[in-house]
């Protein structure tokens, strides 16, 4: 083989990649078209090429569809075996975009890769972005690795340590628990609010808590095994949280303006036990965690709410109301 030249072997497997690279449904080339993405040198004939075109068309390896409008014309060629559609791909790249935790850098990484799912032509209208209002400025790398390690960690059922923290009014980040060990056994990873959480059990305490990934440091995957709770189910553990934060479970039974309908539809869903008022209100029944952020969260709609059930959470209220009215007297 002169230098420059192809074999039969990377011959067709040029084929292919012009195939998948330059072709989709709308997008299609013929024998000519095809054999002329051969440069010179390659000393590829387009009688080789028309084999290979017809092998791969009697392969089920390779899924290459021929258009003949009418006999006597030329026959067309495209791939057919993409993974993706376009508006599928276009979700992926929404959803990097939106995860404000990525950095740019490797977003656009990211980018290249998944344009190369379909073919150069399609690949264009991939090229704006979704805009994203505001990102959070989090040691990103580390955030990314943490994620792997915990998925590894929650797959295999192995124990983590980490240590774990928060920001001072001072703007440095401090250790909690003295900078010691957080030793817990992963429950699974959820995205809540453009941010990481870790539900995991804590074994010191006893206790299922949520761990914000971004505030870990240090997270190791240990080499002993665990046994997970058969009782335990994570979805029902996230749906009765608010904000992620978890905390005794309550029977809430309060009532809302009609304007806030979509909200609440919006936190507890379509199979939410509402039950309209003839006052312009609705009554919402839920089981929840009794939480500082069930009360953020109802304090938010100010007016537009009232605590009916159960006492202690509407005593709560009543406290936080007036701790409100005296800090702006």
């Amino acid at each position: 083989m002169g230098k420059g030249s192809f074999s039969s072997r990377e011959r067709l497997l040029e084929v292919v990649r012009i195939l998948q690279e330059h072709t989709d449904v709308n997008h299609m080339l013929d024998i000519h078209e095809i054999h002329g993405y051969f440069p010179e040198s390659s000393k590829v004939g387009i009688r080789g090429v028309r084999d290979d075109i017809q092998a791969l068309e009697d392969s089920n390896a390779f899924p290459v569809i021929s258009v003949q409008e009418k006999n006597g014309l030329k026959k067309h060629y495209y791939y057919d075996g993409r993974l993706f559609e376009i508006h599928e791909l276009r979700l992926l790249m929404d959803a990097i975009v939106a995860a404000k935790f990525i950095p740019q850098n490797e977003a656009e990484r990211l980018f290249m890769k998944i344009r190369k799912l379909t073919s150069q032509h399609l690949a264009k209208q991939l090229m704006n972005e979704l805009y994203v209002t505001e990102k959070i400025d989090f040691n990103t790398q580390e955030v990314t690795t943490f994620v792997q390690n915990l998925h590894e960690a929650i797959h295999e059922k192995k124990l983590v340590t980490f240590q774990y923290g928060r920001y001072g009014t001072d703007l440095q980040f401090q250790l909690s628990n003295d900078g010691k060990l957080y030793e817990v056994k992963p429950l699974g990873l959820v995205w809540n609010r453009d941010r990481y959480y870790l539900i995991a059990h804590y074994i010191p305490k006893n206790q299922v808590r949520q761990y914000r990934v971004d505030r870990m440091r240090n997270v190791r995957v240990l080499e002993e095994d665990y046994v997970p709770d058969p009782d335990f189910n994570l979805q029902e553990h996230i749906k009765n949280m608010i904000y992620m934060y978890s905390g005794d479970m309550i029977s809430l039974e309060a009532e809302f303006s009609e304007t806030l309908i979509n909200v609440v539809i919006d936190r507890f869903g379509l199979e939410s036990n509402i039950q309209s008022q003839d006052n312009g209100k609705f009554v919402l029944k839920a089981k929840v965690a009794m939480s500082d952020g069930l009360i953020g969260w109802l304090l938010r709609w100010g007016s537009d709410v009232k605590v009916l059930h159960p006492p202690v959470l509407v005593h709560t209220m009543k406290e936080e109301i007036k701790k409100l009215n005296q800090h702006y007297e």
